[in-house]
């Protein structure tokens, strides 16, 4: 889940704002017969808020182009305390069928402007939550936790080690660690950990030297749960 603070400048003084939007769950699967697919907003806020929904592919603009999904309402207003639903549904358009394809529903909240509370020394913030929205066809199925090791791995040098994602699935690694036989752990340095279907991913270890012994991938399922997936570097090869 990301989340994104938009700043609209009324001076260049003070700051007052949090995310305060909270969505039922991290992901959503969609799978290609489902009519439709559903996720709840809390307003966690002690404030009123209006929120905009829309699904993009991450840019966070409500007009990308070429979007097969819609969110149903576009618009609501949300007391504080209060839970309301969204409905995401398909569009029926054209998307590649022999793997998962990756889209991001967006919450962008904006807070209420009361009179008399807007000064020369304040802004007004607003803040976009995204969280991931996998479109699955109806012949790719998700990968059970016994069959991760699809996810296969060579070494290129003692720093860098290259992992292949042979499936139709998106592989959502939160992170990476190398264990060496001294009992040295390093954690990859990589900006995106995510492996998309039939790609490859260079994870890098600075630092690292020594002999190798094995590699614990975290993970995240289908349902937002952390898992672990650990392999002997033998089969790194």
């Amino acid at each position: 889940m990301k989340t994104k603070c938009n700043l609209i400048f009324l001076a260049l003084i003070s700051v007052q704002s949090y995310a305060g939007i909270m969505p039922s769950q991290s992901r959503i699967v969609y799978h290609q017969l489902d009519r439709a697919q559903a996720i709840m907003l809390a307003n966690t806020n002690d404030y009123p808020v209006i929120v905009q929904t829309w699904i993009d592919k991450g840019e966070g603009s409500p007009d990308s182009p070429n979007i097969p999904f819609i969110s149903i309402p576009p618009v609501t207003q949300l007391a504080s305390g209060d839970m309301k639903g969204v409905r995401i549904i398909y569009t029926q358009a054209l998307i590649p069928q022999d793997r998962e394809s990756l889209f991001w529903l967006n919450m962008y909240e904006v807070p209420p402007e009361k009179k008399g509370t807007i000064s020369e020394n304040s802004m007004l913030v607003t803040m976009n939550t995204q969280i991931k929205l996998f479109y699955r066809p109806k012949g790719v199925i998700g990968i059970p936790e016994t069959e991760f090791p699809r996810l296969s791995c060579h070494k290129i040098n003692n720093r860098q080690i290259s992992y292949s994602n042979s499936g139709p699935i998106h592989l959502s690694i939160i992170s990476i660690t190398l264990e060496t036989q001294s009992g040295q752990k390093l954690v990859a340095e990589n900006n995106d950990f995510m492996l998309y279907p039939f790609s490859q991913k260079i994870f890098k270890f600075p630092g690292y030297s020594g002999e190798p012994k094995q590699i614990k991938a975290e993970y995240i399922d289908d349902n937002g749960q952390r898992r672990n997936y650990i392999t002997s570097i033998k089969r790194c090869t």
